[in-house]
């Protein structure tokens, strides 16, 4: 669906929305209380409160502030919005700013990007990308953190595809993935595999609570001992 912006979810005060452009617009997000925002490119430019973002920049909204936002055609932008109690202001992260890891070994080898991170000013988001080596593992070895939700938001695959898997105690499901598709995890582990075609490629946003807003992580306890190699998550 072009021209449109889309609600794709609302979790516990954590909402995804997205817009993919036929033509050139603009997009005005009024003031929220008591809400943070930011928004993300994944296809051509566009410009936020008049600063250009290029592919994978990400701009941050504070609670309270309005927004205008500008796309061209093949804009493919994610706004997400969670909980927040300070009044920020408005910046842009660039992706080349991102903290970056190469995290794991074969057959689970990737590296990560941590564009919006612990550091940076937010209440409860945090964000980033990751680039997986063609037919391995992401997300690896699975590991959970059940009260911070996450959502995948998967881009840059072309032919490929991947399988995304969410495990719990009610229950283990798999999901087909492509390029545009958006996972929301709740809880639970959630570790995927990409065809040999292409790495999972996808924009991350994490939406901690109030207070707790870090990278902290639970291993599944069948595979603590699995080598991690550097990493931006903080196994407890």
């Amino acid at each position: 669906v072009y021209d449109r912006l889309l609600h794709i979810f609302d979790y516990r005060g954590f909402s995804l929305y997205t817009y993919r452009a036929s033509k050139r617009a603009e997009l005005v997000l009024e003031p929220l209380e008591g809400r943070e925002r930011i928004v993300a490119s994944l296809g051509a430019w566009l410009r936020v409160n008049g600063e250009t973002l290029g592919e994978r920049d990400i701009a941050y909204i504070p609670m309270g502030a309005r927004a205008g936002v500008e796309v061209d055609a093949g804009s493919v932008v994610y706004i997400a919005e969670s909980m927040a109690v300070n009044r920020y202001q408005f910046y842009v992260k660039r992706f080349r700013q991102s903290d970056s890891y190469d995290v794991g070994v074969e057959p689970y080898r990737r590296r990560v990007y941590v564009t919006i991170g612990e550091k940076d000013p937010a209440d409860s988001i945090i964000a980033g990308y990751v680039e997986g080596e063609k037919g391995n593992w992401t997300s690896y070895p699975p590991h959970r953190h059940d009260e911070k939700p996450e959502a995948y938001i998967f881009f840059g695959m072309g032919d490929g595809f991947g399988v995304q898997l969410l495990m719990d105690e009610s229950g283990e499901y798999a999901y087909v993935v492509r390029d545009y598709d958006v996972v929301l995890i709740p809880r639970g582990y959630h570790p995927n595999v990409c065809t040999s075609l292409a790495g999972c490629r996808y924009l991350w946003i994490i939406s901690a609570p109030i207070g707790k807003r870090d990278l902290s992580v639970t291993i599944h306890p069948a595979f603590r001992d699995i080598p991690m190699g550097g990493s931006h998550l903080k196994v407890k």
